[in-house]
């Protein structure tokens, strides 16, 4: 098993033993080493979603915990960086292929969290336009 693998399973034990510290080193370092897999290993899906998956943990984590503002910090860390790279120029077609199809996964819990707590009306205006052109991609695609 990875290393990644292990911190992940630790996060998660500890998450439900709400061992919160603790929950917290294991996937913060967790996501760091996923990052550092998946910088030398770019077209890995499973090392991107893992990672997703990590950073959404952390949101969750801190939501539990009665900190909306740090759990959203971790809904859209994941989500900008995918944004910035499907944006990018310096990226190839393929990973920006990659990010956008990843854009669905990191957006949805934004949409939700946005549902549980209040959003300025002009970010909730901006989190429906793009949810609107998401539903457009995915016509275009098929």
């Amino acid at each position: 098993m990875h290393q990644w693998q292990n911190l992940l399973a630790d996060g998660n034990d500890n998450f439900h033993k709400k061992n919160w510290l603790q929950a917290e080193s294991s996937y913060k370092e967790a996501a760091f080493h996923l990052d550092m897999l998946w910088t030398t290993d770019t077209k890995n899906i499973q090392l991107l979603m893992a990672w997703i998956s990590v950073s959404h943990n952390l949101s969750t984590l801190f939501e539990v915990q009665n900190n909306p503002d740090l759990s959203l910090k971790y809904l859209l860390i994941p989500h900008n960086r995918m944004l910035s790279m499907t944006t990018s120029n310096e990226q190839c077609e393929d990973m920006k292929l990659i990010a956008s199809n990843a854009l669905k996964i990191t957006f949805m819990p934004i949409l939700l969290f946005s549902n549980r707590y209040p959003i300025c009306p002009s970010c909730q205006k901006s989190l429906e336009e793009f949810k609107q052109n998401l539903d457009a991609q995915q016509y275009e695609v098929h």
